[in-house]
């Protein structure tokens, strides 16, 4: 909510700044995750990007993500960023908890995970032109089941390649 409010007290700011726009098709992490597309609208030197898709093939009709991002461009064709993807999935099961000589099941419902990262992209063309792109990201996961939750150990890394329009 905190964010929100922050994005909503720039909204003037942004309004009277020059900014292009773009819709873009791919995927991984800026997409949401599978294949989705994304949103951007492009600064003089920032990109702020919104992006949406099917999280996962293979796990349930449920699966989506949400990615939120920022970038910076270096030169043309390079930028560095800052990403955020949510995606939601339901998960089947059972979790044994309790002792050896009294295990109890609970029932595994829906798993929630963020990813925070540092992201790099690069643009075959330019960044504010059409053509494909590609990039890596690299950060780390909270996860929150209805049994646990917290940031995985260990960085993790994702990857994305594109078409902006």
């Amino acid at each position: 909510m905190r964010i929100l409010t922050i994005l909503l007290a720039l909204f003037p700011a942004w309004a009277s700044a020059a900014f292009d726009s773009q819709f873009g098709l791919g995927t991984g992490t800026q997409y949401g995750g599978a294949v989705g597309m994304k949103y951007s609208l492009n600064g003089e030197n920032n990109k702020f990007y919104i992006g949406a898709g099917r999280s996962d093939f293979f796990e349930g009709d449920e699966d989506y993500g949400l990615s939120l991002g920022w970038e910076n461009a270096l030169t043309n064709k390079h930028s560095l960023g800052l990403g955020i993807r949510t995606k939601t999935r339901p998960v089947g099961g059972y979790y044994l908890t309790g002792t050896a000589e009294q295990p109890r099941r609970k029932e595994l419902k829906k798993r929630y995970e963020s990813f925070v990262a540092g992201t790099y992209t690069y643009y075959f063309t330019s960044n504010n032109e059409p053509g494909f792109l590609t990039g890596l990201s690299v950060g780390k996961t909270y996860q929150e089941t209805n049994i646990t939750s917290g940031f995985k150990s260990g960085i993790e890394y994702g990857a994305f390649l594109g078409y902006q329009f």
